[in-house]
């Protein structure tokens, strides 16, 4: 916004928006809840913030995700040919149906809510020992000794990579999230290439001899739910990418919530099993996962009755959506972990592209923070939680660094 409180086109890339985009949400939502704006480089998005809208945009057939159609639309508004790269191009996230309605099938059936609980000591192990390294740090940070390596060694267990590989999977992971493809020293392209055959190798020795694993339920499928390799590869890819950041800003975010609301911290700590129920007011609190990923307008559309044209860039805000005080009027913007609240939050999405990782990160989530107020009942901000700074994301509101005193 400017100075005189009017919204700039540039809003949604300001470093007030990133540090605390609630308050020129609150104003868009009133003023304009469909609202055309500019990125730095002057491309052209429209971003829906209220819930209705942003429920009624996340299920419509005209908003698709397919990433050649993006990256086209992209292209034209910055004058130059896009072409996605081959390791996204065959991701769930990156497709519309039909394609899109055959690759979840495999992974809904590969990913099951049974299969995570199954692994529930597993990730217990995990997050023990990461507490472990972290309880003998000189200054402890959540968010680099626990929250950044979980999502990626217990999605390495979830698949079958062994133990002795989680550090190498681990620095591919790392690799991978990191979205510049310019790399003067070729690290990059030789980690991608070196995860490639690692994973392609891992398939078809799962083809051989099936585990219980996710790779080998994918290999071994019934055949109108299994996958080719390539596309397993692909999928795999996308876990290690889109499925470890969200999970990471989701236990850093839910953890610096409850530290902020010491009332609401002294309630779960007397009550830990109340946890379980509290994750889903926290995802609705916290938002880690902001915005939806951009979808493109395959036709034209009307949305809250602002027309938008064909082959526009579209955002979707769940961070807006779920502290609308229209669907959640009882003071939205504040956290209660023991408030029965309206209706679902939309902090998975909703539709088709409902995260289908939701059972994995949710336990996670539900875990670590049992284990921290468990082994650390005392635990604290070590800076004044207004020095804390996030990662510059379309997608994502995860914190640099969070540390505690233990």
């Amino acid at each position: 916004m400017t100075a005189g409180g009017t919204l700039s086109k540039y809003w949604m890339f300001s470093p007030e928006y990133t540090n605390n985009p609630y308050p020129i949400l609150a104003k868009v939502r009133t003023e304009q809840p469909v609202s055309r704006v500019e990125t730095p480089d002057g491309v052209r998005v429209w971003v829906v913030t209220r819930y209705d809208d942003v429920r009624e945009a996340l299920a419509m057939p005209q908003l698709g995700r397919d990433i050649g159609k993006l990256y086209r639309s992209l292209g034209k508004q910055i004058g130059r040919d896009l072409v996605p790269p081959a390791l996204i191009s065959n991701q769930l996230a990156n497709s519309d149906p039909p394609r899109h309605t055959a690759l979840r099938k495999a992974l809904t059936f590969a990913f099951t809510p049974k299969r995570i609980e199954k692994l529930r000591p597993t990730f217990q192990k995990i997050i023990d020992d990461l507490l472990d390294d972290l309880s003998r740090q000189e200054h402890p940070d959540i968010q680099t000794a626990l929250a950044d390596p979980l999502p990626v060694i217990s999605l390495a267990q979830l698949m079958g990579v062994p133990s002795a590989d989680w550090p190498k999977f681990s620095s591919w992971a790392k690799t991978l999230q990191n979205t510049d493809a310019a790399d003067p020293t070729g690290k990059r392209e030789k980690d991608i290439n070196d995860a490639s055959v690692y994973v392609s190798d891992l398939i078809a020795k799962r083809e051989r001899e099936p585990e219980d694993d996710l790779i080998s339920a994918m290999v071994h499928a019934d055949e109108d739910k299994r996958l080719e390799p390539k596309e397993i590869l692909s999928t795999v890819f996308a876990m290690m990418t889109g499925g470890t950041d969200t999970t990471s800003a989701m236990v850093t975010s839910c953890l610096l919530a409850l530290l902020t609301h010491p009332e609401q911290s002294k309630r779960l700590a007397e009550d830990l099993d109340l946890i379980p129920d509290a994750i889903d007011e926290l995802i609705r609190y916290v938002n880690p996962v902001f915005n939806a990923l951009q979808r493109i307008t395959l036709e034209p559309i009307e949305i809250n009755g602002v027309h938008i044209p064909a082959d526009e860039i579209v955002v979707i805000s769940l961070g807006s959506a779920n502290q609308d005080p229209t669907q959640f009027p009882d003071r939205p913007d504040e956290l209660d972990i023991t408030k029965p609240r309206p209706r679902q939050h939309l902090g998975f999405g909703h539709g088709v592209h409902f995260c289908v990782g939701s059972h994995m990160a949710r336990a996670l989530a539900e875990i670590a923070l049992r284990r921290i107020f468990e082994r650390f009942p005392d635990i604290r901000p070590a800076v004044d939680p207004s020095e804390l700074r996030y990662r510059p994301s379309l997608l994502l509101r995860q914190l640099n660094s969070l540390p505690v005193l233990l």
